[in-house]
């Protein structure tokens, strides 16, 4: 809403058009014209001139883009009193030196933005801008008056000392105004209309009285002005100062109103000296209570200020204690007192010794002291013991607190919870190296330890055997009962096969249906053979799943070091190889692997040559399914979804010719294809005038790897870079974690030239959370297996919870997949996930279709959405086809 409304503003503004400058040279004209009905006073000077402030506040406010308005404002003044073109010009010239080198000072040695902030500004203002800058354009000025005959030389000392203090005097009012009504923080706390207008009431009665002519003829020149005192003080104490500078300006207009008229203390026909003293009142009145006012908001601010972190203190649920130089306990609070069972009177004036729990010995504190008296800080954790002699763990932050010799006076300790801290890095460690769904070790943990398996084995000249497990057919229960009831078979079949390994052995998920078990200690090949054997004989009988009964059979290929590898990728391989062979003969067996064995093709043959005749063709289209804000409603991208339909084979699945792809290189084409089709699309877009939309495209593990990858896609995208909308590359968490620094160095270059980077699948991989943080990517997307079963899973929940509140922990925005239902997308709102994608709003479908959604008003994008009206839904309506 912020944001809306000051687009609007900015709009406005833009409409209006009124140059500064202008009004500037118009306000200043007229301020000038009010101060000249004062001028019979004292010749051709008049006693304060209003439009000197005008000009100074002009140039604070605006720097030196008003001085064309102010020269043309003073030009005016000047020729309009019947002054010469060279008179005019010559005081125009004196008006500007004065704003100019006040603002020149203020910049140089002070900070113009501060001046009603700081008392020392405030301070500098009066020194560069009251007494110094007022000079010129006195002397000035009166120099041409005078030389042109208009002032006597009797009188020019006494005219260039009224000027002087004039323009002083007009700065004191009028620019302390213009800073505080274009500022948008006014310091001073809002009082009620009733005393406002007693305010004013007040101020018209005094100021009638002093300078209204009600006054009898013998108390007109008695020393009455203190009747003004209690109003100044009254406005300082309970106002702004913007209320001040207005009260000031009000009492300075009256009396040069009632002195002209003969009326007032200040009255005294042609006797200078009642000038000079009207000039010095107000002036040091409003100097007075500017300087009161800003010392007074200051104080209040800092008061302010340490009421707000006295609240932080109080309520922070870390433990917080302030102790003297000698170790006493000054303040404490409530999260410190619960900690220690301490009451307060308990704690205050004693030594914090108090919570020694005898666990340390002196050395420890000695180099604990050592460190703060040298950094003047100090963590680390620390053990102390409460009043009822409870151990407690605690991670403890020392800070000295210097006083004004640079001296400790006191230190703050601040005490985290080691448990809580813990809780949270076990979670972050399960989230890096577990499977969620089995609770098995995933590709991470497993990789590790086959490495560290390896290297015993070698050391110790022992057999080791890996296997490799795939379940047959599994493709077929996510798409007849759904992804839910296949993620239940996975966990059942993890259960099933971890009762068929020994504690010593390891059985890792590494993603989807694909198994490993890592076998220690192998006496002989037969070891592996009956633990393959076990593993078949355990899935004979049926997993029970809701009504179903489910025949789960698997397809097992073991290979053993040293006989067939010595690395972990090679075994890794060959058992990869031996399983494929598995399969090829019906699968629910074991195979060994064998030299002789080739590795498998996962492609057909006839599948190959389609799909190159397909890139070479354009054969391949893109579908876009939808990304949507989960907050505002709008469309905020869209996710490039390959499709192929051959003439031959028919309709070919992604999933199949992707495989192929990246099986014979065909990926760096295809890869190359669908960027270009994304690109173009959205310039397309653009043009349409559809802009905001954020064009998401999957890049494979190869096509980072490739040396001309990074120059390709700059090549690609760099025409799309005014286009309105961008491009994201999605990369899957495991190829982002299997070569960390070299994915970092190629990331950084992508975003140097503004390509936007998502994690896909997040949370099914093994990222390394020292890695994440130091990579620049910008989305983290939550694997729909973990969305499918929101809110109800209480794991699953749990899950995105923790993805989400460590993505924005990173600064990353948060996008979940698969969402599919109300409930889904009302669990993901309220956990301030940003972003959704899935069959509830929208299947993925054609540009053409996006953009005629789009027009229609049924979807908007984040740059569409204020010209939304409000009775279109705030939702986004799902297309005709999307079910």
């Amino acid at each position: 809403m912020e944001r809306t409304a000051e687009t609007m503003n900015q709009e406005v503004n833009r409409n209006i058009r009124i140059p500064p400058w202008l009004i500037y040279g118009l306000v200043y004209f007229l301020a000038a014209q009010i101060s000249l009905l004062f001028t019979s006073l004292e010749g051709n000077v008049s006693p304060i001139w209003f439009a000197s402030g005008i000009a100074l506040g002009g140039i604070l406010l605006h720097g030196y883009a008003v001085l064309p308005g102010i020269l043309l404002g003073a030009l005016a003044t000047a020729l309009l009193n019947d002054h010469s073109w060279m008179v005019s010009g010559g005081l125009s010239i004196g008006i500007l030196l004065e704003a100019i080198i006040g603002y020149w000072l203020m910049v140089q040695f002070s900070a113009p933005r501060k001046l009603l902030i700081k008392p020392v500004h405030f301070a500098r203002f009066l020194l560069f801008c009251v007494a110094i800058a007022p000079l010129f354009s006195a002397i000035i000025g009166s120099l041409i008056l005078w030389r042109t005959g208009t002032l006597s030389t009797a009188t020019l000392p006494s005219s260039i000392g009224t000027w002087w203090v004039g323009d002083s005097v007009g700065i004191l009012i009028l620019t302390p105004l213009l800073m505080t009504w274009r500022s948008q923080h006014v310091a001073g706390t809002t009082r009620p209309v009733v005393e406002w207008l007693a305010l004013a009431i007040a101020t018209l009665l005094v100021c009638g009285l002093l300078f209204g002519g009600y006054l009898p003829e013998h108390l007109q020149h008695s020393p009455i002005t203190f009747m003004l005192a209690p109003l100044v003080v009254w406005c300082v104490l309970r106002f702004d100062i913007r209320t001040t500078s207005l009260l000031t300006l009000f009492m300075a207009v009256s009396a040069l109103a009632g002195t002209t008229l003969g009326y007032g203390p200040f009255s005294g026909g042609e006797d200078r000296f009642a000038v000079v003293f009207l000039q010095i009142y107000f002036g040091t009145i409003c100097a007075t209570a500017l300087i009161g006012k800003v010392i007074l908001d200051e104080r209040q601010i800092s008061q302010h200020e340490l009421k707000l972190a006295a609240k932080v203190i109080q309520h922070s649920p870390d433990a917080i204690v302030v102790t003297d130089k000698d170790g006493r306990i000054v303040s404490a609070n409530p999260a410190f007192i619960n900690n220690t069972g301490y009451s307060l009177g308990e704690l205050l004036g004693k030594n914090i010794s108090l919570l020694d729990s005898g666990y340390h010995d002196s050395r420890f504190f000695t180099d604990m002291w050592n460190h703060i008296n040298q950094q003047g800080e100090w963590s680390g954790e620390i053990w102390n013991r409460n009043k009822s002699g409870t151990i407690l763990p605690e991670w403890l932050n020392i800070i000295a607190l210097e006083n004004g010799d640079n001296k400790p006076g006191h230190y703050l300790g601040i005490y985290s919870d080691v448990a809580r801290q813990q809780q949270v890095m076990d979670r972050i460690h399960r989230l890096a190296y577990y499977d969620i769904l089995t609770k098995l070790p995933n590709r991470q943990l497993f990789n590790d330890r086959l490495d560290q398996a390896l290297k015993y084995a070698g050391r110790n000249n022992q057999l080791l055997g890996l296997l490799f497990i795939d379940l047959d057919r599994f493709k077929n229960i996510n798409d007849t009962l759904g992804h839910s009831s296949g993620d239940k078979a996975l966990a059942l079949a993890a259960k099933r096969m971890q009762e068929c390994v020994r504690q010593t052995d390891t059985l890792a998920r590494l993603g989807g249906d694909e198994f490993t078990v890592i076998l220690q200690d192998v006496n002989e090949d037969f070891d592996t053979v009956l633990v393959a054997e076990k593993i078949l004989q355990v899935f004979k009988s049926p997993i029970q799943l809701d009504q179903h009964e489910l025949y789960l059979t698997p397809s097992i290929g073991i290979a053993l070091f040293p006989d067939n590898g010595s690395t972990v990728d090679d075994l890794i391989k060959f058992a990869d190889t031996a399983m494929y062979r598995a399969k090829e003969l019906g699968g629910n067996n074991y195979q060994l692997f064998d030299s002789n064995m080739s590795e498998p093709f996962h492609w057909n043959l006839e599948v190959e040559t389609a799909l190159r005749r397909a890139i070479e063709n354009s054969a391949l289209k893109l579908l876009y399914q939808p990304q949507f804000d989960l907050h505002t409603g709008a469309i905020v991208g869209l996710e490039g979804l390959a499709r192929w339909n051959d003439p031959e084979l028919g309709i070919i699945s992604p999933g199949t010719f992707i495989r192929v792809a990246e099986n014979t290189g065909l990926i760096h084409q295809l890869g190359e294809q669908v960027l270009t089709i994304a690109t173009q699309q959205a310039i397309q877009w653009g043009k349409q005038g559809i802009t905001g939309l954020r064009i998401s495209v999957n890049v494979s593990t190869l096509q980072l790897k490739q040396q001309e990858f990074f120059d390709r896609v700059k090549a690609i995208t760099g025409c799309c870079r005014n286009c309105g909308n961008s491009i994201e590359l999605e990369i899957t968490e495991t190829s982002l974690m299997e070569n960390a620094e070299f994915m970092e160095e190629v990331l950084v270059r992508l975003a140097d030239i503004g390509l936007e980077v998502a994690v896909d699948d997040f949370g099914t991989g093994y990222s390394s959370l020292s890695y994440l943080k130091r990579l620049p990517i910008d989305l983290l997307k939550i694997d729909q297996s973990f969305v499918r079963d929101l809110p109800s899973n209480s794991n699953d929940t749990a899950i995105c919870r923790a993805i989400i509140a460590m993505a924005h922990s990173l600064n990353l925005r948060v996008l979940a997949e698969g969402v599919e239902t109300e409930e889904q997308m009302q669990f993901l709102r309220k956990e301030n996930c940003d972003e959704m994608q899935g069959f509830l709003y929208s299947k993925p479908i054609s540009a053409d279709e996006i953009s005629e959604m789009i027009r229609q008003g049924f979807w908007h994008t984040s740059v569409t959405q204020d010209d939304i009206s409000s009775t279109q839904p705030k939702r986004p309506a799902p297309p005709r086809n999307s079910t």
